[in-house]
């Protein structure tokens, strides 16, 4: 018959094996008799002497597919990690010595991989069966979840698992670095950070359960558990996955013997012991005592280290409220806060509890009374707390209340968890995955971290507007809580008194705002406008900032029914938020009406869903009239009458313009100094296309996403991908804004990001003579870098299609004399098409707030006589 059919992708089929004659037979059966038939099973035996190797041999002579090599080795890592590199196949399974396919589990792989060309991996479920293959169980391996993998229970069914070899070879399988003592551990730690893996709920195998299990014994026990501590290490450490951490502290120069230990040495504990405490599971399970008391007592020393953690933060706490500013009562909760936490962390028991046990109850108050009365002040105080709760008999088991409590809170860790690992990954741009994780932090129910979902999901390139509007609407019935159903009275507006805006924002100090709004702000109409500003900010604003505004309050810290108040005492008649979902809007204010005409507008390019929000703003290239988008908005969709921005650098100390680098260099260097959560790995595919065809080009990325080693890596490795070689990326942490306008002497070119465009980076790179190629989307964000190129007399740089945005860097690549004559001419074109017009736009401004004001009076006029009309009648 023959070996391959060449019209179907090759899959590797791996086994490593050693004295398994007993147990091989149904393997080597299960893989030949696939229905998909162009495999090769590549064998590494480690020199049996069983008969192990006459069989395969066997096996061989009549079927070509079979390739063997057997040699003496050092263990099942090492022969796991030669069998790796035999594989030729574009999709690589694994079928050890004691387990099964079942028959058409390689078919189904190369159809689900067929079907979701990006995804890493797929992982599925299967059967355990006895040592005579007779099922037993069923193994449900459930969602991939990598926070759950190193912090719980989870783990995924490695023989029902499939790989895209691409994909492990993306993560370094041909480069060294590999700690091969945990290989299947670190192949999927590796493969979390950067790509993605797939559950499929369908059992694909089996694996038999049988005392000569490798995994069994005590030497693999160790080995094994002492590489994925390592492991764990390196992700922790500056230069890993979780690095930012370490590298809060580098930037903060936190002294570790007298500032507090961050959460990151707490989450790293926690997967160590969550790790070892497996294999104490294991270990009891088999019956091997020595090793499961050794376990316990890694176990131990690992929780008191993290006893000292928080004693140490209690001491440090204790030191710092010897500052006289602050008052004794403050000084004293903030150490029992943090006591407690780790009391509570630590015992699995609550600071209060409600209990029907009065014995219980009265020892928890003792606990209380003396900690908060006496240990607080003492050494180690939280050591002394959970000594005195063991001499009390408060645990965890001690009663439901209890065991309920521990595991709350250990779901909350968890969630937090995944909560940081979100965060990573939107840094990188991997929006799905950072999504996945922020789904499993919602039962955190934290309004604040359900908001930067659904800020991020902008940047999700499979996002539409219809799920981007799920997501929302999900938010606001998680959040939301509207009050009265009888609509607040506002004093009418004729026209015949000034028009009172109120302006907020959680980053009133930023430069988004310094350079959009401030110049708007201060050229409104003072005859027909007050202007007042709410700052969430913890100290006064700049003074260029401040000036702007008739009125600025200070609102960090104040609750929204507090907030709601303030804005309806300052009889704001429009109210609009410019924070989107970033961490400290005001949604939840506007939800019960802070002013009879609300809008959202400049940092959430998208629907809210939120009660009461009237208005987005926007133009007619980021939401076309004739499109059919309004019926996915909430909000009336206002267009203004020019740009939807406007980005005013008159009389900004600007850097001087400097000629293209490439004249002086001879190579084209194409930049993006635009976040790490807009650079996604299809936009860096797109950029990798276009620096095949311009030879020897580079790219400069700068952004503080960049400041951590990992993510640098991860940057350079997608270059990678696309046939980019490390050299030709230059990689920058971030930098004040004074560098990043230096910086665009070394661009020649910008790039903007795709499917959320830049807003600055597209602004400052025209001001200081840089061309920027868009390529617009069908969604609002990914739209308005066009309204701003349109704006600045640049629009033969919009492109609509990913062939076009690449022949249009490229022509500009190889047109040195129109790059010299942009460079000393974009600024002017930029004035010349309004795109700095701060007087223009506070007039499209005033224009929008006093038709809407017209509009909102009509309705309520409208209003008055249906009720007037429904009382006559009745």
């Amino acid at each position: 018959m023959p070996s391959e059919d060449s019209t179907q992708p090759l899959v590797s089929v791996i086994c490593f094996c050693k004295d398994r004659v007993d147990l091989i037979g149904r393997c080597i059966q299960s893989v030949l008799k696939q229905t998909y038939r162009n495999i090769e099973f590549v064998v590494q035996d480690g020199a049996s002497t069983d008969g192990t190797l006459e069989l395969l041999h066997s096996h061989a002579e009549r079927d070509a597919r079979v390739k063997i090599v057997s040699a003496p080795d050092s263990g099942p890592a090492e022969a796991y990690w030669k069998v790796l590199h035999r594989c030729r196949g574009e999709y690589i399974a694994t079928c050890l010595s004691d387990e099964e396919l079942v028959p058409d589990a390689i078919e189904q792989a190369v159809g689900w991989f067929a079907a979701a060309p990006t995804v890493g991996a797929f992982t599925c479920d299967g059967y355990t069966t006895d040592a005579q293959g007779k099922i037993i169980g069923e193994f449900k391996a459930g969602d991939f979840d990598f926070v759950a993998y190193l912090f719980d229970r989870y783990c995924p069914f490695w023989p029902g698992s499939f790989f895209r070899r691409q994909a492990l070879l993306d993560i370094g399988l041909d480069r060294p670095g590999w700690n091969i003592g945990c290989l299947e551990f670190e192949i999927w730690c590796r493969l979390a950070q950067d790509h993605e893996v797939r559950y499929v709920p369908q059992p694909v195998s089996k694996y038999a359960i049988h005392p000569g299990q490798l995994s069994n014994t005590p030497q693999n026990f160790h080995e094994h558990i002492d590489n994925r501590l390592k492991l764990i290490e390196r992700m922790f450490s500056i230069n890993g996955f979780f690095g930012s951490g370490r590298l809060r502290e580098a930037e903060m120069k936190i002294d570790l013997d007298h500032d507090l230990r961050l959460e990151h040495w707490f989450h790293e504990i926690e997967a160590k012991i969550n790790q070892l405490s497996q294999f104490e599971f294991h270990a009891r399970a088999h019956e091997l005592h020595d090793e499961e008391r050794g376990f316990t007592e890694r176990i131990q020393a690992l929780k008191q280290t993290a006893l000292s953690y928080h004693d140490h933060n209690v001491t440090v706490l204790r030191r710092a409220s010897r500052d006289p500013e602050i008052s004794k009562h403050a000084r004293k909760e903030r150490t029992l806060r943090e006591l407690w936490r780790g009391w509570e962390a630590t015992v699995g028991v609550p600071r209060h509890a409600k209990l029907t046990d009065h014995k219980l109850r009265f020892k928890l108050s003792v606990q209380r009374v003396l900690t908060e009365h006496m240990l607080w002040r003492r050494p180690q105080p939280v050591a002394r707390a959970v000594g005195l709760a063991r001499r009390l008999g408060l645990n965890e088991s001690s009663c439901p209340e209890f065991r309920e409590f521990a595991r709350n809170q250990r779901a909350r860790r968890q969630a937090q968890m995944h909560d940081t690992a979100a965060r990573v990954y939107e840094s990188r741009g991997q929006i799905r995955e950072a999504l996945a994780m922020w789904k499993r932090a919602e039962i955190l129910g934290d309004a604040a971290i359900d908001s930067m979902a659904c800020q991020a999901a902008l940047k999700e390139p499979e996002a539409t507007y219809e799920s981007i509007a799920g997501l929302q609407q999900q938010w606001v019935d998680r959040h939301i809580r509207v009050t009265s159903s009888v609509p607040p009275r506002f004093a009418p507006f004729d026209g015949s008194r000034k028009l009172r805006v109120g302006y907020h924002c959680s980053f009133m100090d930023a430069d988004t705002i310094r350079y959009i709004m401030r110049r708007a702000i201060m050229a409104h109409d003072r005859s027909k406008l007050e202007v007042v500003g709410y700052a969430h900010a913890h100290s006064d604003l700049p003074d260029d900032v401040r000036m702007a505004f008739d009125v600025v309050r200070r609102t960090s810290g104040m609750s929204d029914p507090n907030f709601l108040q303030l804005v309806r005492r300052d009889r704001i008649d429009v109210f609009v938020e410019l924070s989107g979902f970033s961490p400290g809007h005001r949604f939840g204010a506007m939800a019960n009406r802070c002013a009879p005409v609300q809008i959202s507008y400049l940092n959430h390019f998208a629907t809210s869903r939120v009660p009461n929000v009237d208005y987005i703003l926007s133009d007619k290239i980021c939401t076309p009239p004739s499109s059919d988008v309004q019926r996915t908005f909430s909000e009336k969709i206002f267009l203004l009458s020019h740009c939807l921005l406007c980005y005013d650098y008159t009389d900004d100390q600007s850097p001087p313009i400097i000629d293209p680098p490439s004249l002086t260099t001879g190579t084209v260097t194409f930049g993006c100094f635009g976040s790490g959560g807009k650079i996604n790995t299809r936009i860096v595919e797109i950029w990798g296309e276009l620096m095949q065809r311009v030879p020897n080009s580079r790219m400069l990325i700068q952004n503080s996403q960049l400041n951590t080693s990992d993510n640098r890596r991860y940057m350079v490795d997608r270059f990678r991908r696309s046939g980019i070689s490390p050299e030709r990326i230059r990689l920058r942490p971030g930098a004040d804004r004074a560098t990043i306008l230096r910086t665009y002497g070394e661009v020649d070119i910008s790039l903007d990001t795709w499917p959320y465009g830049g807003g600055n980076t597209v602004a400052e790179s025209l001001w200081q003579g840089v061309p920027v190629v868009t390529l617009m989307g069908e969604r609002f964000s990914s739209r308005y870098g066009a309204s701003l190129l349109q704006a600045a007399g640049c629009a033969d740089l919009i492109t609509k299609t990913r062939q076009d945005y690449i022949e249009a860097a490229a022509a500009l690549a190889g047109n040195p004399a129109r790059l010299q004559n942009l460079r000393h001419s974009l600024r002017q074109i930029y004035s010349e098409g309004g795109l700095n017009d701060s007087t223009r736009f506070a007039r499209d401004l005033e224009q929008a707030y006093f038709e809407m004001m017209g509009a909102q009076a009509g309705s309520q006029d409208k209003t008055a006589r249906d009720t007037e009309k429904t009382e006559e009648r009745a």
